[in-house]
């Protein structure tokens, strides 16, 4: 997929009130079960696998913003050398 439009996607996705809802509310229920003294080892590993799935998510999006940026840089790096 070309790069600006991976990132003109990824934006979108990280500026959409509905994303930006539902992982919230995946980050609150698995710091409940953090907080929760009765979860059991197993309910906590869950909610730690899925807190760094979550960043993971989030970190692949914005780094799909941040290739569009450095492309941009390149091409104007590249302008100035003409």
């Amino acid at each position: 997929m070309d790069i600006v439009v991976r990132s003109n996607r990824a934006k979108a996705l990280l500026n959409d009130p509905t994303y930006q809802e539902l992982v919230e509310e995946l980050k609150k229920e698995q710091i409940s079960v953090f907080l929760n003294s009765g979860s059991s080892p197993e309910g906590r590993e869950e909610a730690h696998n899925i807190c760094c799935a979550l960043a993971k998510i989030e970190a692949r999006l914005q780094s799909y913003v941040t290739d569009e940026k450095l492309l941009n840089k390149t091409k104007g790096q590249h302008r100035g050398n003409d």
